[in-house]
């Protein structure tokens, strides 16, 4: 009965290579989950700062009309320029 003990040992350690690995597969989808957490939020906080920043721009032209197109013209202007080259 010699093969007895290391099939036994054999038996025992794919047991706990198995628990250790649903550990380690529980800690994974644990972490997955809080970093789409985290992606989840910092994409809500670009959006509010986008939204923020375009509310400013939007502002700006409304004071500025002129001034604002003169400069969309002038910015027109030098991207055809440099597209050229």
């Amino acid at each position: 009965m010699s093969n007895a003990k290391p099939a036994e040992d054999a038996a025992t350690e794919i047991a706990r290579l198995r628990a250790e690995i649903e550990t380690l597969r529980a800690a994974a989808g644990e972490k997955a989950q809080q970093t789409a957490r985290r992606a989840e939020a910092l994409v809500q906080e670009m959006g509010e700062a986008v939204c923020q920043q375009s509310e400013l721009v939007a502002a700006k032209i409304r004071e500025r009309p002129l001034t604002a197109l003169l400069l969309a013209g002038l910015a027109g202007f030098v991207i055809g320029r440099l597209a050229r080259h």
